[in-house]
């Protein structure tokens, strides 16, 4: 799915050329914005003086490379969403079709994503791409979207990961935990995990490398244990089924093509959750030792080698437990363990997990708010958010008090006590504690609201409208290439057919999903309409006239 065209690298973002750090990629997500401290928005000026990626250090090797891309990809949601797609699907063989329909998918939209990476090298990924294609007010939705929509999102499905699997650690098999308890449990870790962050502590490259691979052996042990079973014909599943991999119970109901392709949308966006981390690939290529050559092995190897083992996991899970276990509960690793291995492995098995989703969260919890404090610097969000303010610490009592005048000592007493006492963290440790507590808001809010099937679906439906039209934003890439450049000249080109068939199918998964969640669609719209309003009142007409020259 990647073509290799001469191509000529000469960015990057990511600054380390050692594994060490891998596993922090997957979270530390700040490399989609423009980080630029103080910088005005919309000025072409210091747009054309933007500082560019730097000349790559080149230490990646062929299998450091593999190694980040698979460390991107593979998160916690690996545990649950098998169980949210079975709901979808009538049979376990449709159930691995959606996998493996979303893995080739997601290898298009990562091709198209590297070709664009290179024609935009200016620092800022998804933001760039959108501001290059369509105008600044496209780069501020994505912004708007990433940040109070698609993180916490993340975040609340992270933290339901973590509480389902804790609460199944602890409550005796005949009595499934109440729905209420795993929220209540969900909503104390991000409150947790974001006062841990509003203190200063953070977790480390080690314990974030430790976490993975807890995630790896979970799912290496999952796919050796089903070969085992499914090579003795011992399995609950698929092999004491009579209907085998792709039959219909007669119990089901009998559904038309196009209630089934909704039905298969919206399974396919829970296997594309999982895949997530695809869209940062293209950062990949700057540090490469031989990105010439190496490049599309990366991709291509990468991209086989996450798809066969989410596939071989899941047929796992299908040989060993029963389509009706499968659909019915979220644990089902520790499912799965249970029936294998005996009792004290699911207690193990539940203890992994939920250890690996906490530490994705607590990592989650402060890159979502170093988001929100790079906005900030560039105008999308209020100035306070990334102690823009004011000038300084000093100045700090001066403006709250100006500010909080207007207020009931009753209200304003609290607040000028909060600020007081954060006020050595933000200023002289750096600590982003109000877009950490905006964060948290949102992704409680998100947990009390939300289910993990509903979220899996509007995160999805979210984060491929902006996909899409990052692809389709290639295509224009190159029309316009043929009259007046706006973007570096290509030094690499995918084949057109990816862009065109990523955006496609792209568009095809949001209508559809639209169709079969209109409240979902009406919620992002309604998130989306608000965020242009907050821009032009902020930037004007100008902000949807200005478009970027990259490059």
């Amino acid at each position: 799915m990647v073509h290799n065209t001469e191509p000529v690298y000469n960015t990057c973002t990511f600054s380390s050329g050692s594994l060490a750090p891998m596993a922090d990629l997957r979270t530390d997500e700040t490399s989609p914005f423009l980080q630029r401290p103080g910088s005005p928005a919309l000025s072409r000026e210091e747009d054309q003086r933007q500082e560019q990626h730097p000349a790559a250090a080149r230490k990646l090797t062929l299998v450091n490379g593999l190694a980040i891309v698979i460390s991107l990809q593979i998160g916690s949601g690996i545990f649950s969403v098998p169980s949210q797609i079975s709901q979808f699907v009538s049979a376990p063989g449709y159930g691995l079709l959606a996998w493996l329909f979303g893995g080739l998918l997601v290898w298009t939209g990562a091709a198209s994503f590297i070709e664009l990476g290179l024609r935009i090298p200016n620092n800022g990924g998804i933001q760039e791409y959108l501001r290059a294609c369509y105008g600044e007010f496209a780069g501020f939705l994505f912004t708007w979207v990433w940040c109070t929509i698609i993180k916490p999102a993340a975040n609340s499905m992270i933290a339901t990961i973590f509480a389902d699997y804790l609460t199944e650690a602890f409550v005796p098999d005949n009595q499934p935990p109440e729905p209420w308890l795993s929220k209540v449990v969900a909503a104390g870790c991000i409150v947790t995990m974001t006062l841990v962050n509003c203190l200063g502590a953070t977790a480390g490259a080690k314990a974030a490398n430790l976490f993975l691979f807890l995630k790896m052996a979970a799912l290496a042990t999952i796919i050796i244990l089903g070969c085992g079973v499914w090579a003795f014909g011992h399995g609950e599943g698929v092999p004491s089924s009579e209907y085998g991999w792709f039959g219909q119970r007669p119990d089901q109901r009998e559904v038309g093509l196009w209630e089934w392709l909704g039905n298969f949308g919206t399974a396919t966006f829970g296997a594309l959750w999982c895949y997530a981390g695809w869209e940062m690939v293209g950062f990949v290529a700057g540090d490469m030792k031989n990105p010439r050559r190496d490049l599309p092995i990366v991709i291509n190897g990468s991209m086989m080698l996450v798809i066969t083992g989410f596939m071989l996991m899941n047929a796992a899970l299908y040989v060993c437990l029963p389509m009706s276990v499968m659909q019915n509960s979220s644990t089902v690793a520790v499912e799965f363990a249970n029936r294998v291995l005996g009792s004290w492995a699911g207690v193990l098995f539940s203890v992994i997990v939920s250890i690996s989703a906490m530490g994705a969260l607590n990592s989650n919890v402060f890159a979502t708010a170093k988001l929100v404090v790079v906005a900030s610097q560039r105008g999308y969000f209020p100035a306070v958010l990334a102690n823009l303010h004011c000038s300084s610490e000093k100045d700090e009592a001066g403006y709250v008090d100006e500010q909080l005048s207007a207020l009931p000592r009753l209200l304003g007493g609290p607040i000028k006590g909060f600020v007081s006492w954060t006020q050595n963290r933000r200023w002289r440790r750096n600590v982003p504690i109000f877009p950490l507590l905006l964060n948290c808001g949102l992704s409680v809010v998100y947990v009390v609201v939300g289910s993990f099937n509903g979220l899996v679906t509007f995160i999805g439906l979210a984060a491929y409208m902006i996909f899409f039209s990052s692809a389709v934003g290639l295509i224009l890439l190159r029309r316009r290439d043929r009259r007046a450049p706006v973007a570096k000249a290509a030094e690499y080109r995918t084949w057109l057919i990816n862009p065109i068939i990523f955006s496609a199918i792209s568009g095809l998964l949001v209508v559809r999903g639209v169709i079969t969640d209109p409240l979902q669609g009406a919620a992002i719209l309604l998130v989306a309409l608000f965020g242009l309003a907050f821009f032009s009142l902020r930037f004007g007409l100008r902000g949807f006239t200005n478009r970027q020259e990259a490059g």
